[in-house]
């Protein structure tokens, strides 16, 4: 919704009414602002913003080589990655996802005791719309979230969208519109970092952010299935945003980073009650502005945002991002990667030593580097010596183990992981590992525990409003 219109406007032929503008206006300066958080620097993330540890975090997970080599000098040495943080996480995953987590409850009645035929009812619904849904895709997606980014959302979302179909009949093919199952019914999306926008970065609690924005790029068919009868549909075009300008007219940007899809923005206000959907910036709620409700209601009728923010470690009491393993293991894994580029760059050098022929001149020994190659020198005084002492890589294989031990400390160990532990290591040394996997698994168990339990919340209260 804010794009550089530059000096060359193009006035869209959608200018809506002074309500909608001014509703659009003032969702422009939240969505401004959602998006100066995710952009500016913070200092619980060493002076980064959320989208840069968001990307140093994924570029660490894919063990990203930068293969460019411009210096012909250097096109010799070794460039690979020992891709540790990328296992620690795939073991951390593996233990998180050995089983699916799902929400219990717990209801009382009105003299605040157990009721538990409702509990088991509520169970059961809760479980029939995990199995009937892609909340256990999902929950695999947003468990490794977790450990790469900052913040990894899922969404509790109820829809009802209609496709049309053609149904043979006695006259050839009649159009008919039928409940699509796909994209129908109870669903769990995951959204990135940068699809939700918060308002109040020292706020841990959604519920308590004034605003959030929705952001998503979906297929023009998608957002013609939810979207196609409202009136404002006819503007939208594919990789056209109609941008509200200073003199509050409204102008048509072209988006050249998604020309073939629109994006949907939707604005959430709970304690307004208010939900309004854009679609390419062109407004799709209500005629009436003040007639958007929230979708999404308790079993009180009162509105609450349908999304729950996931990750591995809180950072301080307050800051609402958090700190990824990716994030955790980053500077032992950088050590780790340049000691093992070390010893791979020692070790070629040791096996192609470069030389120093003294007594004989313009002499060429380029093309006599293989085994058992012989040179002959005319001069009895020629010497061949090489330039480089031999290695004693002894101390950088005992510096990498230990930074492989202080990455073990921060994720799973070795042993933990599944792999069988050396001959020579003692028993202690095994529970300690252990004892210390447990530590890690508990903290890192009790963050995903609130996030579920909240969630779980959320799919009760579809369960209270459509499902029963």
């Amino acid at each position: 919704m804010i794009e550089n219109i530059g000096r060359k406007k193009t006035a869209s032929a959608y200018q809506p009414t002074a309500d909608v503008a001014e509703v659009t206006s003032i969702v422009k300066t939240d969505y401004q602002t959602g998006q100066n958080i995710l952009t500016k620097g913070w200092v619980e993330l060493n002076n980064r913003s959320v989208l840069e540890d968001r990307d140093r975090g994924l570029r660490t997970f894919n063990a990203f080589v930068d293969e460019s080599i411009e210096d012909p000098a250097t096109a010799w040495q070794w460039r690979g990655r020992r891709s540790k943080a990328r296992n620690k996480a795939i073991q951390m995953h593996a233990y998180m996802t050995s089983s699916y987590i799902i929400p219990s409850f717990i209801a009382q009645n009105e003299d605040d005791e157990e009721d538990r035929d409702f509990s088991d009812a509520m169970q059961d619904v809760v479980e029939w719309m995990i199995y009937n849904s892609s909340y256990r895709e999902s929950f695999l997606k947003v468990s490794m979230g977790m450990l790469v980014n900052p913040v990894t959302y899922m969404g509790a979302e109820y829809c009802e969208v209609f496709q049309t179909i053609k149904e043979k009949s006695e006259e050839g093919y009649e159009k008919k519109e039928i409940l699509d199952e796909v994209l129908s019914g109870f669903n769990a999306p995951i959204y990135s970092a940068d699809q939700i926008l918060i308002s109040n970065a020292f706020e841990q609690n959604i519920q308590r952010q004034r605003v959030i924005l929705k952001r998503r790029y979906i297929d023009y068919s998608e957002a013609q299935a939810k979207y196609g009868k409202h009136n404002n549909f006819e503007y939208v075009t594919p990789g056209i945003k109609a941008i509200m300008g200073e003199d509050g007219m409204f102008y048509d940007v072209k988006d050249d980073d998604h020309p073939n899809l629109v994006e949907e923005v939707i604005w959430l206000n709970r304690r307004d009650d208010s939900e309004i959907p854009f679609i390419n910036g062109i407004y799709m709620g209500d005629d009436n502005v003040d007639n958007n409700p929230i979708r999404h209601r308790d079993n009180r009728g009162a509105p609450k945002y349908n999304v729950i923010p996931f990750g591995y470690q809180r950072i301080n009491e307050h800051f609402f991002f958090f700190k990824s393993l990716m994030n955790a293991q980053y500077w032992d894994d950088q050590l780790l990667d340049e000691q093992y580029r070390l010893g791979m760059n020692r070790a070629f050098l040791d096996t192609n030593m470069p030389v120093a022929v003294t007594g004989v001149e313009n002499t060429d020994l380029t093309n006599l580097v293989f085994p058992s190659a012989v040179a002959a020198f005319s001069n009895p005084d020629a010497k061949v010596t090489p330039l480089l002492p031999q290695a004693n890589l002894g101390n950088l294989f005992n510096a990498m183990q230990i930074t492989e031990n202080s990455m073990e400390e921060s994720s799973l160990s070795a042993t933990a992981g599944g792999q069988l532990p050396d001959s020579g290591t003692l028993a202690t040394a095994i529970t300690v590992a252990q004892k210390n996997a447990e530590t890690i698994l508990k903290g890192v168990g009790s963050n995903l525990a609130i996030s579920i339990t909240q969630f779980g919340n959320l799919m009760a209260d579809i369960a209270i409003q459509h499902i029963t």
